[in-house]
């Protein structure tokens, strides 16, 4: 690799980057393009579905808790993996057996700004995230949803 400064870069066979932006406040038509079980910090486990908008506006992950010390952060995890599920017209969202079936499924989703938090620099944080699932078709009033679709609080 040999570098002879700025002035010599060639980019002219190179392609621009399409980059990707998280997706903001809003009602979005997404599809899922990528879906995967992790392991969590504290030794639980989840689901997370990455969400890209289907007019290429952005992408968005969206996390479920299905294995969590606190029962009732599993049972926030559920719900929303199963609103998500129904929303997007999953085959079998009771029993949806392969992580690989959610792949492609598409839906709307509520994004609205969740609770502030503090980055490693010590700044203070808000990031936009998924507060709600909705069939594709379906739309929110202005504002991007009703006070439950936002304001849920999630314990920990």
């Amino acid at each position: 690799m040999s570098w002879n400064g700025f002035g010599s870069l060639d980019l002219s066979n190179v392609s621009e980057g399409s980059g990707s932006s998280r997706l903001q406040k809003g009602v979005h038509h997404v599809k899922c393009i990528e879906a995967e079980v992790v392991s969590t910090k504290t030794g639980g486990k989840m689901i997370k579905a990455t969400l890209e908008a289907v007019d290429g506006t952005g992408e968005i992950s969206a996390n479920f808790n299905v294995a969590n010390k606190n029962p009732q952060a599993v049972d926030i995890g559920m719900r929303q993996l199963k609103t998500f599920l129904v929303a997007a017209n999953h085959p079998n969202p009771d029993k949806p057996e392969d992580i690989a079936s959610l792949k492609g499924l598409e839906c709307n989703v509520v994004v609205d700004l969740g609770k502030e938090w503090k980055g490693d620099d010590g700044t203070m944080r808000r990031s936009s995230e998924v507060k709600n699932f909705k069939p594709a078709g379906a739309t929110a009033p202005e504002g991007s949803g009703n006070s439950s679709d936002l304001d849920d609080d999630i314990p920990f």
